[in-house]
């Protein structure tokens, strides 16, 4: 069963590493068993979804010894899906001690770029940390105040979603709090960057849902996720999660 309150205090902790020492064999396969083991929870169940460890031959790899490949069908929400999916992966690994780093831009060599009829969508790099583990919070979080992507009012959950990673740390989600419903909108790109990385912006909102999801789950209520609402001015509906009773 997976651990969520373990999972939420390494929101708190957890960095991108984009250093890695070599990673002892014996270390490597341990770390590989843990990631074949891994309890995958998904935001839609229909979407067929492939987690793989590729060496690093296998990828054009210069940071660690190996990193996570995540395949999926093409489907409505599967950005978001890889998203929710990876960062488990990413808070379970980091709270045994590894470290971990989302990696939009790099792909798989051409051999390994499908898998089973599936697309790599992103990759994650991971290994043993070269340098300081863990970050303090706050100060060690260098992210939007919740006044700015926050509507409605701010808790304990909108805080884990707040400090989620995103690529170039850009943030492009908005959440309501309206009481038990949290939706989530991805803000309209309004800089040629955020244009330039479209498709990585979808897997940033998966990551900010997986946060607010386990900071639900830990704190010992139900969470379930639905796609029930409507754009707004500021930006597209993504979904929905909300919170029930245990």
């Amino acid at each position: 069963m997976k651990n969520y309150k373990s999972l939420a205090q390494t929101i708190y902790i957890r960095k991108s590493h984009r250093k890695f020492s070599r990673t002892p064999a014996e270390i490597l396969e341990k770390d590989i068993d843990l990631i074949k083991a891994f309890d995958i929870q998904p935001l839609d169940g229909s979407i067929r979804v492939k987690v793989k460890i590729l060496r690093k031959e296998e990828v054009i790899n210069k940071r660690s010894d190996y990193c996570i490949a995540f395949y999926s069908e093409e489907k409505p929400h599967y950005l978001e899906n890889i998203g929710f999916i990876g960062q488990q992966l990413d808070l379970e690994l980091q709270s045994k001690g590894l470290g971990t780093c989302w990696w939009g831009m790099k792909k798989p060599k051409k051999e390994y770029k499908r898998e089973d009829g599936l697309n790599c969508i992103i990759t994650m790099t991971a290994g043993m940390p070269y340098n300081e583990q863990i970050r303090s919070y706050p100060d060690g979080f260098i992210r939007k105040a919740a006044k700015e992507i926050i509507i409605g009012e701010s808790n304990s959950l909108t805080e884990a979603a707040r400090i989620a990673p995103s690529a170039i740390n850009l943030q492009p989600w908005l959440i309501e709090n309206t009481g038990n419903k949290y939706n989530f909108y991805l803000r309209h790109p309004k800089s040629l960057l955020e244009k330039m990385i479209k498709d990585i912006r979808p897997i940033d909102m998966g990551i900010a849902i997986a946060h607010l999801f386990i900071q639900a789950k830990a704190e010992g209520s139900n969470a379930s996720f639905i796609y029930e609402g409507k754009n707004i001015p500021q930006g597209k509906y993504t979904g929905s999660i909300i919170i029930s009773p245990a």
